[in-house]
């Protein structure tokens, strides 16, 4: 379900961190459908260095980082705001060495289905839409996946592996078909043998 969502159009969600990176999604819109930028997106009590790092699917997995200077995200060059608006689906590292943050996410509940194309080999993904999912029920998986193929779910510093098997993701060692959900506001590590499957998150029904 949707977490606190405030109305139809407007919401947020409130993630508490652990210390240490942690794997994030974009999951709003602007309310006239645009993309907003980082500062208008991601809240809370960050020190100064903090980072977020983007994850670029196009650019062969490096990453755009940002820091936390004098109350807002800036770029790590020139220390300007960070303007460049990050769409829905972004995947994104935040890195709080120290401490714990109680991060909020907001803006507009996207409306329309987001679909990621795989690249081959390993790849950082997120929804965008703020709830949880279940990568068997709420995503569509177009056609290419293979047995063998892997979903890595972070939680703290330890990793939950599951594969993909005989058209279901299952756990690695009873190959019964997993529960565990991706959390709210979060990536995952998806590895695929094949380039170009279609990834479709289904918007929530109301």
């Amino acid at each position: 379900m949707f977490a606190a969502v405030e109305s139809d159009v407007v919401g947020y969600t409130t993630i508490t961190t652990n210390p240490g990176f942690n794997m994030m999604g974009v999951v709003f819109n602007g309310l006239d459908g645009q993309a907003l930028p980082l500062n208008e997106i991601v809240s809370g009590d960050f020190s100064d260095n903090d980072q977020i790092q983007i994850y670029n699917k196009d650019a062969k997995s490096t990453y755009t980082t940002y820091i936390f200077y004098n109350g807002q995200w800036v770029d790590r060059v020139e220390f300007k705001p960070a303007t460049t608006p990050v769409s829905p689906g972004t995947a994104f590292w935040l890195n709080t060495p120290e401490h714990a943050v109680e991060v909020t996410l907001k803006g507009a509940v996207p409306t329309n289905e987001y679909t990621y194309t795989t690249k081959q080999g390993i790849q950082m993904l997120a929804a965008n839409i703020p709830a949880e999912i279940n990568p068997n029920d709420d995503i569509v998986w177009g056609d290419g996946l293979e047995d063998g193929d892997q979903l890595q779910i972070r939680n703290g510093k330890i990793y939950t592996t599951y594969q993909f098997y005989k058209g279901n993701w299952v756990d690695r060692i009873m190959f019964q078909p997993m529960t565990e959900v991706i959390p709210v506001g979060a990536s995952v590590w998806l590895t695929t043998k094949n380039e170009g499957i279609s990834v479709t998150f289904q918007l929530p029904q109301k």
